[in-house]
């Protein structure tokens, strides 16, 4: 009588006496948190996710392998509810000291390692479940160069980016960490004219400023280069077919510009809006806008925030002595002063070091500037990536090593100010509604070439160093002002005229702009009362202009 075996859909957590046979299609070896070298648990992913405990990894390292047919029996099931998933089954299996693992030398049906992604179904997505682990096959067709990394945990690692197509020419951009880059480099050669075909198994789906694109997941991840398998095969040929093998089939891509959005500007189907017809839109979502950032509105505690070490989000409401981030899950707080002693002893200053700042929150950039471009002036927000972006520091880094200024931010945020940009505004509904006057960034190109491609011609007609308008109509002021009759009027509507000015100009520009567009025929100056105060923040940041009558 033929042995019988249950199916994995028919998992729960009712017995015990499970009995399967499966290919085992992805085996990894999760390490402790605390100490990399040692294996914490061994994990195997694919329909089903089954684990081998700490204390059974000596039992079983090394004694099962990717891609062999195996019996298997007695588990515990258990619902782990694991943030990062690599099955849709909800179930995992846990390896007790009950459970038998046999080896099958002539497999019954074929493996079916992957469960294959489309790319265009990625890319149609409404929203991305980036928790919900994917694979995806695909010919590389180009790449970026390498570079060197230093993670948040202070570990050397490196960052290699790809573009990947499928055989409905779909492309999606794949971000490699690790010994990945080793692994793939040898096969981007300058010139290959034979197609690489990798796997991507168990990768994480992302979408940031709609950009859709995948990355590997720390050990979980696998990548596959031409794998010797009937699906890859059939994909290769299937590419040929389409692609003679003369041709180079991997070109050198550029996707560091990708956050800046200077990608988006040169594909040439983006128009760029003045600020004054941004403030007056009426239609929700990102639009473009040139401008010079003539301010920092930011003070001394509100250009960086507290966020997880482990995505951005913000963290501000603590639970006794720790926080707990409500996006993630991660936990940060304080440790207490016989905790600090014991692990002291057992690990040393360093890793408590390392320790003490994975449990400490991160901080990150939060700055507040107002952009004019000559129809007016808009309050931007600028997040942690654009500010990183355009002042080149982490703001870890400079929170505690650099000096204050008078206004409360650092001295590398000075940089931005007279900045000639192009920005990705995401319009909202409380900003049309009016209540709300903070636009968010979620671009920046500063290529100064695009810059000036892009200029909406209302805007920058006449253009200072600082990139604001200089010039006003002040003809209404040309009088004699010998006549006394005159004096008062002539005073008004140059009060009037610089009043006007300080709305549209940057005021830091306001008396050259007097001295320079209104000619006023006067014997001698002290009688009229011509005075200039000028009232001055830092780096000259804001003057005033005053005219009274000496007659007064």
């Amino acid at each position: 009588m033929a042995e019988s075996f249950d199916l994995l859909m028919d998992v729960s957590p009712k017995k015990l006496a499970w009995n399967f046979l499966v290919h085992v299609v992805r085996l990894w070896k999760a390490p402790c948190r605390y100490n990399p070298k040692e294996i914490n648990s061994i994990e195997m992913g694919g329909r089903i996710q089954a684990s081998v405990p700490k204390a059974l990894v000596r039992r079983w390292n090394d004694n099962i392998d990717e891609f062999k047919m195996y019996k298997m029996s007695n588990f515990i099931v258990v619902d782990k509810r694991e943030k990062t998933k690599t099955s849709m089954n909800r179930w995992t299996l846990n390896f007790s000291h009950r459970t038998v693992v046999l080896l099958v030398e002539n497999p019954t049906f074929p493996l079916q390692a992957f469960r294959l992604t489309q790319i265009s179904e990625l890319l149609n997505a409404d929203r991305i479940n980036d928790s919900q682990l994917i694979d995806i096959m695909g010919e590389v067709v180009g790449k970026e160069d390498p570079k060197e990394l230093i993670t948040s945990k202070g570990k050397e690692t490196k960052r290699l980016a790809i573009l990947v197509e499928d055989l409905d020419n779909y492309r999606i951009g794949c971000v490699l960490f690790g010994d990945m880059v080793d692994q793939i480099l040898p096969y981007l050669d300058d010139g290959r004219v034979e197609p690489l075909i990798v796997v991507l198994q168990f990768f994480r789906p992302s979408r940031w400023n709609e950009k859709t694109s995948v990355q590997s997941h720390f050990d979980i991840s696998k990548l596959r280069i031409n794998p010797d398998l009937e699906e890859v095969r059939d994909f290769r040929d299937r590419r040929l077919a389409a692609i003679p093998s003369n041709l180079v089939r991997i070109s050198q891509v550029n996707t560091n510009n990708s956050h800046s959005g200077a990608d988006e500007l040169k594909r040439g189907d983006v128009t760029v809006n003045t600020i004054e017809e941004a403030l007056n839109s009426t239609q929700e979502g990102p639009l473009w806008i040139a401008g010079t950032i003539v301010a920092i509105n930011s003070g001394k505690d509100d250009w960086f925030y507290k966020s997880c070490r482990k995505c951005p989000k913000k963290v501000e409401t603590p639970i006794g002595n720790r926080y707990e981030c409500g996006k993630c899950g991660h936990t940060h707080g304080s440790a207490s002063l016989r905790f600090v002693f014991r692990f002291t002893i057992c690990f040393g200053w360093t890793m408590l070091l390392q320790f003490t700042k994975l449990c400490n929150l991160y901080n990150r950039f939060k700055v507040e500037v107002m952009a004019y471009d000559g129809t007016g002036s808009i309050t931007l927000l600028l997040w942690d990536r654009e500010t990183v972006q355009l002042c080149g520091r982490q703001a870890e880094q400079i929170k505690d090593e650099e000096e204050l200024y008078a206004e409360g931010y650092p001295a590398a945020l000075e940089s931005l100010l007279e900045r000639k940009l192009l920005f990705k505004v995401n319009v909202k509904s409380s900003n049309i509604k009016l209540y709300d006057q903070v636009y968010t960034v979620m671009k920046v190109c500063e290529d100064d070439t695009i810059f000036e491609m892009h200029l909406p011609n209302k805007t920058f007609s006449t253009v200072t160093d600082t990139g604001c308008s200089n010039s006003v109509d002040l003809s209404a002021a040309m009088v004699d002002i010998n006549n006394l009759s005159d004096s008062q009027y002539s005073v008004d509507v140059v009060e009037d005229s610089v009043t006007s000015l300080k709305c549209k100009t940057p005021a830091k520009t306001a008396t050259m702009v007097l001295k320079q567009q209104i000619p006023i025929n006067i014997e001698n100056e002290e009688e009229l009362g011509f005075s200039t105060n000028k009232l001055t923040r830092n780096r000259g940041k804001r003057q005033k202009m005053q005219l009274h009558d000496s007659n007064e």
